[in-house]
């Protein structure tokens, strides 16, 4: 069993092959390999997280602005393998029937408490050790902030933009983050931070 995460899938959203150059001929095709490349990578025993933005639909006379289809995102998700929780992402929408109530999940994983959520700007950088987000597409793959306490936390973007619309696994993204750790100047201030998330678990 693996841990997978990605976020920003758009099924359907015609106008995000502009936005963010996507390398596909049409929406169909998007929409084809993005469930292609992750079935290549998942079992159905697998768990995916996904940080949201699944899908948009639009009514039938809306669709040509190319904002959507009338399409259920959903029912892609049908052809989709392993066992998928959800973060709530901004286009996640009561109107488009994609709306979670999960804005938020955390883990504790490899020694690490781990903040899976859409907008990396909302995380909580006081109370855990790495962020894990979407929402930013192809802007960033990493970023660095420091909380109140000038503890350094890594942000790390899971969009699909980001690896080629696969997923990444658990263990790709603990590989980003030692790496990170192993070059950080700080890294005293840091075990001194996650000593302390584990004491307060």
């Amino acid at each position: 069993m693996k841990y997978l995460f990605s976020s920003d899938y758009h099924f359907f959203h015609q106008n995000i092959l502009k936005y963010e150059n996507r390398p596909f001929d049409s929406v169909e095709k998007m929409n084809s390999e993005i469930v292609r490349r992750h079935n290549e990578r998942a079992d159905e025993e697998d768990i995916t997280f996904f940080l949201g933005d699944l899908g948009f639909y639009a009514s039938a006379n809306k669709a040509e602005r190319g904002e959507g289809m009338p399409i259920r995102a959903l029912d892609l998700f049908k052809q989709m393998k392993s066992n998928f929780y959800r973060v709530r992402g901004n286009h996640d929408k009561n109107s488009n029937k994609l709306y979670v109530p999960i804005k938020s999940i955390i883990l504790d994983i490899s020694g690490l408490r781990v903040q899976l959520i859409h907008r990396p700007e909302e995380a909580d950088i006081e109370n855990n050790n790495l962020i894990i987000h979407g929402h930013t597409h192809s802007k960033f793959p990493t970023q660095e902030k420091l909380n109140s306490k000038k503890v350094p936390i890594l942000f790390i973007n899971v969009s699909v933009e980001q690896n080629n619309y696969y997923p990444f696994t658990w263990d790709e993204l603990k590989a980003i983050w030692d790496k990170w750790y192993s070059k950080h100047s700080q890294r005293k201030v840091i075990n001194k931070c996650l000593t302390q998330s584990q004491k307060n678990k």
